[in-house]
């Protein structure tokens, strides 16, 4: 860490520059009073909030209409490698959220702004057929100067099979989002790929990719006591929430705990029955902790005395999907007369499509929590961090720390906010996690309880 850094959450900025639409560059550096950055792992763009007190009427000199590009940097001292530099990738201005003047001769503004590939997919379509693998696709999409058109990094997973698509006059991301609903990876046979934006850049890439990482952070949850040192300051939680809890009939509902699917293959003229059991195909895919144990949520005991469990009820959700298929799941609709072959890969939702929902369904709805921390701009969404949260009253297990909620997490979003007038970045963020590090304990008579039948009554006339 730098010497210049001097207490945790502090930072440093360049010139915050508005570009209007008649021309002009304004510095309003001196009227910002604060900077939100939202990001998450569900959105396609970051978006944000700047507040301004002008008392001088440099905005509307601009004027700001919500035509212009916003441009700033901002820094953790020591970590310019990681700077959040938006003075050449601009952001676009969207809107003039509020304008109130809390006294006579000032006015107080927020702008809210989103990067500009967002405002351009709203603007422009894809008519254009493909003959290529998934993240080809995709990144001909993004860096395309017909399309997306951004110059960001581009972090993109190759993912397996050739496919031949006709993109049917559709905005840019809606084309990738149902791209990836097929994907899978060439690297784990993963179909959990995301598609969002962070700091970084553009992400496509599996869920399996982010937990590879090492953890980019960690933070406790215990009281530090008083006077701690700038690293443990860094690492001290703020404030905490556990808003995440395993809702069982959402669970159900949803195809998070167990589902099926019919596929029809209309060229086979048959159709086949797949089933996903959320305690069966545990690990089937890399989850959190990766390479190391893992244990699922919920527990594998009988819930009644025919030995079902919460995930052999595969009919609680049911996919019906067609597809068309020849010798090893090649597209029986495209047929290559010079090769005498059928050289493209038919879809693969039915190899895709339940395990995603349930992986989505565990991020969504199950072990989240959310924290504030000291902020720093090495974190991101998509980042893995370590968490430590002590055991709350009495230690029945001799443990400090919780056993069941501490362990590594995946930033779900992600929230920069950057206090001009305290100089203080803080990050507000919702962890995720899709395993436990200890297996649940199991007892076999954990059966429902059931009275004995007390018959039934059909006479209702006297």
């Amino acid at each position: 860490m730098s010497t210049n850094y001097s207490y945790a959450g502090q930072f440093t900025f360049d010139k915050v520059k508005i570009f209007s639409s008649s021309g002009t560059v304004v510095d309003i550096s001196r009227l910002v009073t604060g900077v939100n950055l939202y990001e998450d792992l569900y959105k396609t763009c970051i978006t944000g909030d700047i507040t301004i007190v002008d008392t001088n009427n440099v905005i509307m000199e601009a004027p700001v209409i919500g035509q212009e590009f916003l441009g700033f940097k901002l820094t953790t001292p020591g970590l310019d490698e990681f700077s959040l530099d938006y003075s050449t990738h601009v952001f676009t201005i969207t809107k003039i959220v509020s304008r109130t003047s809390p006294r006579p001769g000032t006015m107080v503004y927020t702008l809210a702004f989103s990067s500009p590939e967002g405002l351009r997919d709203n603007r422009v379509r894809v008519s254009k057929s493909y003959t290529n693998t998934v993240d080809a696709i995709i990144e001909d999409v993004l860096s395309s100067a017909k399309y997306i058109n951004t110059k960001k990094t581009l972090f993109l997973e190759e993912s397996k099979g050739i496919k031949k698509i006709v993109a049917p006059y559709v905005h840019p991301f809606k084309l990738i989002n149902q791209l990836k609903l097929d994907a899978i990876s060439k690297k784990h046979d993963s179909p959990h790929y995301m598609f969002y934006e962070n700091t970084l850049g553009f992400h496509f890439r599996t869920l399996d990719s982010l937990y590879a990482q090492k953890a980019a952070a960690e933070f406790n949850a215990t009281d530090m006591g008083g006077k701690i040192s700038l690293e443990d300051e860094l690492k001290r939680v703020l404030r905490f929430q556990i808003v995440g809890s395993n809702d069982m009939l959402l669970n159900v509902v949803t195809g998070m705990l167990s589902s099926n699917t019919i596929t029809h293959d209309i060229y086979r003229k048959e159709y086949k029955y797949n089933d996903f059991e959320y305690i069966a195909d545990f690990d089937e895919n890399n989850r959190i902790n990766y390479e190391e144990n893992g244990y699922p949520i919920y527990n594998d005991v009988p819930l009644d005395e025919f030995d079902n469990t919460v995930s052999t009820f595969t009919d609680a959700k049911r996919y019906v999907h067609p597809t068309s298929t020849i010798i090893n799941n090649s597209d029986a609709q495209h047929y290559d007369t010079s090769t005498k072959s059928y050289p493209y890969t038919a879809n693969n939702i039915s190899k895709t499509i339940m395990s995603r929902k349930s992986k989505l369904a565990e991020l969504t709805q199950g072990m989240s929590i959310i924290v504030e921390v000291f902020g720093t701009t090495t974190l991101n969404v998509g980042s893995i961090v370590n968490m430590t949260i002590p055991v709350t009253g009495a230690k029945h297990s001799g443990e400090d720390n919780d056993i069941y909620l501490s362990g590594r997490y995946l930033v779900r979003s992600l929230r920069h906010m950057f206090d001009f007038t305290d100089k203080r970045h803080t990050c507000a963020m919702t962890l995720v996690r899709d395993t436990i590090n200890k297996e649940l304990p199991i007892n076999d008579l954990a059966i429902e309880p059931k009275a004995e039948s007390r018959g039934i009554i059909s006479e209702f006339y006297s």
